[in-house]
């Protein structure tokens, strides 16, 4: 069987942001709410078995704050600012609800490669796979093989990173919905191939895992 470096992708958990239906990108940052950090407590509790050989976490203090409660506040982290959300430039911290019929808005949405992301000051789809992607291989290639990786992120870079990674096409890779707060997804690396071993795991959904994928958190 080949070896395996296991990553764990974590996404913070509710913020004041996600709460009030705004843009949460790159661009704007908010603390947890009270629910965002029972969240975060709650994927603390389902990680709790699992050792990380290192831990990287994004630069975005909704980010921190979620990696020292799914941790605990004692355990080294590496910062990476390559992990930091997507900019969503004009539209940051704005209402989502008045673009939800907008053309590009939809194409934000469901057709990553006509989104004009250029019209709103924002980050284009592909800038954020080559720079987070680097910084997940970097993050893999960090540990023995067999060790396991702890990285807390943000929703684009999740839900992009772990469809793309693995074979979906970018215009599609956000076809499956976005992860969702307070949610890990594995995904496993060998020989440069990268291979989806869980999708957005919450605490509240353990229970309907298969056999094989409750093995990740024992």
């Amino acid at each position: 069987m080949a070896v395996l470096t296991l990553v764990y992708m974590v996404r913070h958990g509710e913020t004041q942001i996600n709460a009030e239906g705004r843009f949460n990108g790159g661009g704007v940052d908010s603390p947890l709410t009270a629910k965002g950090e029972a969240g975060a407590q709650a994927l603390h509790k389902l990680l709790q078995n699992e050792h990380f050989d290192r831990i990287f976490v994004s630069p975005l203090h909704r980010a921190i704050t979620t990696e020292q409660i799914v941790a605990g506040p004692d355990k080294a982290f590496t910062i990476d600012p390559r992990l930091r959300e997507m900019a969503l430039g004009d539209w940051d911290g704005g209402p989502l609800g008045n673009l939800a019929t907008d053309q590009q808005f939809i194409n934000y949405r469901h057709h990553l490669l006509e989104w004009d992301y250029q019209a709103v000051h924002a980050e284009s789809y592909q800038s954020l796979v080559k720079r987070a992607g680097a910084a997940l291989v970097d993050a893999a290639e960090s540990v023995p093989e067999t060790g396991k990786v702890l990285v807390v992120s943000h929703g684009i870079v999740t839900t992009v990173l772990a469809n793309v990674l693995t074979g979906v096409d970018l215009d599609h890779a956000r076809d499956s919905g976005q992860v969702d707060n307070s949610s890990v997804t594995v995904l496993d690396y060998h020989a440069g191939q990268w291979t989806k071993r869980a999708w957005n795991v919450t605490a509240d959904r353990f229970a309907e895992l298969t056999a094989v994928e409750k093995e990740l958190f024992e």
